[in-house]
């Protein structure tokens, strides 16, 4: 097995090489490469910019005559990165690179203070199995359906309208009761305030659709509530009408398996199924939690006890926080040693 040194950021001489590459990699973010392309090389540039959260932070492997880019999405305050594509593909770079690369990207979202890295693969490929290797596990499925350019069905315009930041709160609660919690907990979710429309019954919200156009593509990612099942063919024609670039683009809506259901309103639309994905995450960070037990002392009238402690630390050991006191008696903390009353010895 060869071995490669650890991956390096991207530099400007680094274009040619990227330029050479990215057409022959891997897509692993659904939302990037079927709106927008890869446009691999202008988001390197930009990520090179100092003091500037632009782009997508890029990485390069080289030894000799091997060479690997890889890059992610990621925006700072996010909880969540993306891989968006690694290249050469399998076929034509080794496992011992991929891997070296997909270490060296989850240090990196780390310190951008992600707390997760995220990747969507068909599972019946190579890379699905190289993933698994290194430290992705599968937290959702999901199936991409397709509708191409063409006439737009009959809908009622009125039935939607766009969101707006007093919506935020309850488009926040829509999430918490239809996506499942460890499904929420791992997935960068449709993020509320960047024009998604809402869909109102007798003053609750009970669906968002977030919409994300570009040259290639519209990628719809409808929450419904089971409540308004019944609905959900003409909320989707109602969102469809509001694209008026859907005539000329094709339309992408990936259904996760909590919202099987959506599949037939979908059909009738005109959708059909165009690809099967896994959602994979990798975790970036840790949280460690465990007594510590210390001798108590008997201190000006008050007796010293021992307190719970937790540690947090990061996987690929960029240090550790401690000192978290979890006791709820406790009055104050210090240095793990938490007092409460009691008698001189």
């Amino acid at each position: 097995m060869q071995l490669f040194p650890e991956a390096r950021p991207f530099l400007p001489l680094d274009l040619p090489l990227l330029h050479r590459l990215a057409p022959r990699g891997i897509s692993f973010d659904s939302v990037t490469s079927l709106t927008q392309g890869e446009h691999a090389v202008e988001a390197a540039v930009w990520s090179a910019v100092p003091l500037a959260d632009l782009g997508r932070p890029t990485f390069v492997l080289r030894d000799g005559q091997h060479e690997f880019v890889g890059q992610i999405r990621h925006k700072g305050g996010e909880r969540h990165a993306h891989v968006t594509f690694i290249a050469p593909d399998l076929d034509l770079a080794g496992e011992t690179a991929w891997l070296t690369l997909l270490d060296s990207m989850t240090q990196a979202a780390g310190r951008r203070g992600a707390q997760a890295l995220n990747a969507e693969v068909a599972e019946s490929g190579h890379a699905f199995v190289l993933l698994r290797q290194a430290g992705f596990t599968v937290h959702a499925r999901q199936e991409i359906w397709q509708r191409m350019p063409g006439t737009l069905p009959t809908a009622d315009a009125g039935l939607l309208r766009a969101e707006t930041e007093r919506d935020i709160w309850e488009i926040n609660c829509l999430f918490a009761s239809v996506i499942p919690r460890p499904v929420l907990q791992s997935d960068a979710v449709p993020e509320p305030g960047h024009g998604g429309l809402v869909y109102e019954q007798r003053g609750q919200l009970l669906a968002y659709v977030s919409i994300t156009e570009g040259r290639r593509g519209i990628y719809v990612q409808p929450v419904i509530h089971p409540e308004v099942a019944c609905q959900a063919d003409a909320i989707l024609a109602a969102a469809l009408s509001q694209m008026q670039r859907s005539e000329k683009l094709p339309v992408y809506v990936p259904v996760r398996r909590y919202q099987e259901w959506l599949q037939h309103p979908l059909d009738t639309l005109g959708f059909e199924p165009w690809a099967t994905q896994a959602l994979m995450v990798r975790r970036t960070t840790v949280r460690v939690e465990h007594g510590i037990a210390r001798p108590a002392y008997a201190l000006d009238g008050a007796m010293v006890v021992p307190s719970r402690v937790a540690k947090c630390t990061q996987i690929d050991g960029y240090g550790a926080v401690n000192g978290i006191s979890h006791n709820r008696r406790s009055r104050k903390t210090q240095s793990g040693l938490t007092r409460v009353p009691g008698r001189l010895a």
